[in-house]
């Protein structure tokens, strides 16, 4: 067994043919055809179904391979991330995801930040629901996830980075613009423009309605936060926003809750994952601006896995609902 096969199995089991995966691997089909069979002889196990003119399945003996032979993999990629940290921090990347509330207006400024001491790291950010950057990290599409307290998963690494208020959002013009505070009650056949059902604020507003039992008026949902807000200075009605947000836009006013609606966001990541020093440079500076910004609450102390290491271990953040 070598993992030149284990990639050969690999290939086939995820395209589903022997032909096409000597295609993309650009190795002769009869070669890794004999590979295969090589390997199906020396384990005395078959590894493929294979079918005329269907498609090639893995048989449960294949599954059982290609499982472990996933985890074999990954451990490799880890071992040439830690092998590649040992040179100097000149070079990297930082692949996050955040809501996009958060990477509208917060996220900009503490990458400029954060640039300043590390120029050569490149950054991807992904921007999408709790949901939706949950899921990219626990399939490893990204490596930090910046999420609100209450969608963290206990089984996660996480530092708390700092907090938001949730405001109504409505133009200058609006009826309730001279409010400085929005109870349950005047969302009442209120014209609202909504994100959809998988974002925590669509959530907090529906759950706040219910309980008084109101009923608002959703005239437009979408996902595109710019396209809210411009709605909402045109005066097509209110909707929720960070404060910081709507304090940038002179067109909206902002309104909070009554009780206010607080989001408190932490910085997220698998432990069982190995993270490269680009990504521990930037928790790492992330705990650091958090507690520059909340002097005399800094974060206890965090085990990072990975790059030269900082190895210390972080309480997860408050995740009581707001009140």
């Amino acid at each position: 067994m070598d993992l030149r096969t284990l990639r050969y199995c690999e290939a086939i089991a995820r395209l589903g043919s022997i032909t096409r995966a000597a295609e993309v691997l650009y190795v002769a089909q009869p070669a890794l055809s004999v590979a295969v069979r090589k390997l199906e002889d020396e384990l005395g196990v078959t590894l493929f179904s294979r079918q005329r003119n269907r498609r090639v399945t893995p048989t449960p003996e294949g599954e059982i391979l290609l499982k472990r032979a996933a985890r074999l993999f990954q451990e490799l990629e880890s071992a040439r991330q830690e092998l590649a940290d040992v040179r100097a921090l000149r070079s990297g990347e930082v692949r996050i995801g955040m809501p996009p509330m958060y990477g509208m207006k917060l996220f900009p400024a503490l990458l400029a930040q954060f640039r300043t001491q590390h120029a050569g790291l490149f950054v991807t950010a992904v921007e999408g629901s709790a949901g939706e950057v949950g899921g990219m990290l626990d399939r490893g599409e990204i490596d930090l996830a910046i999420l609100e307290a209450r969608r963290v998963r206990k089984s996660w690494q996480s530092t708390g980075i700092g907090e938001e208020e949730m405001v109504l959002a409505v133009a200058r013009t609006h009826p309730l613009a001279d409010r400085r505070l929005v109870t349950a009650d005047d969302l009442r056949d209120l014209d609202l423009l909504v994100l959809d059902e998988s974002f925590l604020q669509r959530n907090v507003l529906d759950d706040r309605a219910r309980k008084r039992g109101v009923r608002y008026r959703a005239v437009l949902q979408s996902n595109y936060v710019p396209l809210l807000h411009d709605a909402a200075a045109h005066g097509l009605g209110a909707t929720t926003s960070m404060r910081s947000i709507v304090a940038a836009d002179p067109r909206l006013v902002a309104l909070s809750f009554d009780p206010p609606e607080v989001f408190r966001f932490a910085l997220c990541w698998l432990e069982e994952r190995y993270l490269s020093r680009a990504n521990v440079a930037f928790i790492e500076f992330m705990k650091t601006h958090a507690a520059a910004a909340a002097p005399g609450s800094a974060p206890k102390s965090t085990r990072v896995r990975g790059g030269d290491a900082a190895r210390r271990r972080q309480t997860p953040p408050d995740t009581r609902p707001a009140r």
